[in-house]
């Protein structure tokens, strides 16, 4: 399958009511080129003038938001850590960031709450190249919305030369 070309995913979740049903798929790269992710197909996505990718479930309770930044150096753990307590400063930590291995980077991800609702943090990074993807909720997120997004975050690929 031609990556350059339009793919399609399908992703077979269970809903809340035991039912399967399929949800497609489409793969985006921002203009910075940057980094590729999967996103289904009713969702509505939104590239800025500053290459800051917003990725919004058709009913509006779920959002992703995408920005990539380029270090003037490797990224080590220590500079993932402070990277995550700027981002995430004014927020109310849930669960404490956890460092893992991500590819060929790493990967710091966080639960926080601000303003009622639940936020997912996460930054990537491999060799130079920085990715930060907030999700937030319209108050607490599901299980299929967190499932939902995971999905698209396991299939992501940071760009990193």
């Amino acid at each position: 399958m031609n990556f350059k070309q339009h793919l399609i995913l399908l992703l077979t979740v269970i809903s809340s009511h035991s039912c399967m049903s399929q949800i497609e798929m489409i793969k985006f790269i921002p203009t910075t080129e940057r980094y590729h992710i999967f996103y289904p197909k009713d969702y509505i996505l939104n590239e800025d003038d500053n290459g800051i990718v917003t990725i919004t479930s058709p009913n509006g309770e779920t959002n992703m938001t995408i920005s990539g930044y380029e270090a003037n150096g490797e990224v080590d753990q220590k500079v993932l850590t402070e990277f995550m307590t700027d981002v995430t400063d004014g927020y109310e930590l849930r669960t404490e960031p956890k460092i893992e291995p991500f590819k060929n980077g790493l990967k710091i991800f966080g639960e926080y709450k601000k303003g009622g609702n639940d936020w997912l943090w996460k930054i990537y990074a491999e060799n130079r190249a920085i990715i930060v993807i907030s999700v937030n909720g319209d108050g607490i997120l599901t299980d299929e919305q967190i499932k939902l997004n995971e999905f698209m975050l396991q299939n992501f690929q940071i760009y990193s030369d």
